[in-house]
């Protein structure tokens, strides 16, 4: 069995938690997406003549699954809802 100094176990512990702490926050602020935004982004992409399917996080970003003149539509955002790409499914 191998000896681990006490202050680098210590140190060790603090920083795993560390980073889980953070991850997890930066997580939730991202995957919280509440009735009020989901109703925020339909409104607006509505009014550009978007037919909203769904709404979802993955990877950072809000998703939003959507047609448009009989084509389906990508459209991803921002945590502030400004639209970053649109991408055109075939």
């Amino acid at each position: 069995m191998k000896f681990i100094p006490m202050k680098s176990l210590t140190l060790t512990v603090a920083l795993g938690l560390g980073l889980t702490a953070g991850a997890m926050a930066m997580a939730s602020n991202y995957e919280n997406i509440t009735e009020e935004m989901r109703a925020q982004i339909t409104t607006q992409l509505e009014s550009e003549g978007y037919d909203v399917r769904k709404i979802e996080q993955e990877d950072g970003m809000i998703e939003v699954y959507a047609l448009k003149d009989g084509q389906r539509f990508e459209i991803y955002l921002d945590k502030d809802l400004n639209v970053s790409r649109i991408k055109q499914d075939d």
